[in-house]
């Protein structure tokens, strides 16, 4: 995980911002509900942090034995088209952004809109992403 996630977080994370720490156990249960692997940078964000965000940014994850607010999202915006071989990291109601599963060679982080048939680039990785998004709400501060 890129450093400057980490030092976002330190700096303007608050309590109960985040879920915390998940065991491999959960990550594991999270990924057999929605059959897939996540990629490994995603995997490292939600062991550390569970899910949750900084300045009102949300992002999905796993919230050990309280369940994954990850699968939530995907299986929901699954029934509305999304491919199977997607994860979506933030619900916005609106639009959804998504990652590609580990089995697939793309670490890029697109949105899909409702009922849309296309995928958009908007980021060339999850770290990217993250970095960005958690930018734009301490900027909004």
């Amino acid at each position: 995980m890129d450093e400057r996630i980490i030092k976002m977080v330190e700096n303007y994370g608050e309590e109960d911002d985040f879920f915390g720490e998940v065991s491999e156990e959960y990550v594991n249960k999270a990924e057999e509900k929605l059959r897939v692997k996540f990629p490994q940078r995603y995997r490292d964000f939600i062991k550390k942090y569970g899910s949750g965000g900084i300045c009102g940014v949300e992002l999905e994850g796993v919230q050990d034995k309280l369940g994954a607010s990850v699968v939530d999202a995907t299986e929901r915006w699954r029934k509305l088209g999304l491919a199977m071989n997607l994860i979506v990291v933030e619900d916005s109601g609106e639009f959804a952004r998504c990652i590609y599963s580990a089995e697939i060679d793309d670490d890029r982080v697109f949105s899909w809109e409702r009922g849309g048939t296309d995928l958009h680039p908007r980021y060339k990785t999850f770290d990217d992403y993250v970095i960005d998004i958690f930018q734009e709400g301490i900027d909004n501060l």
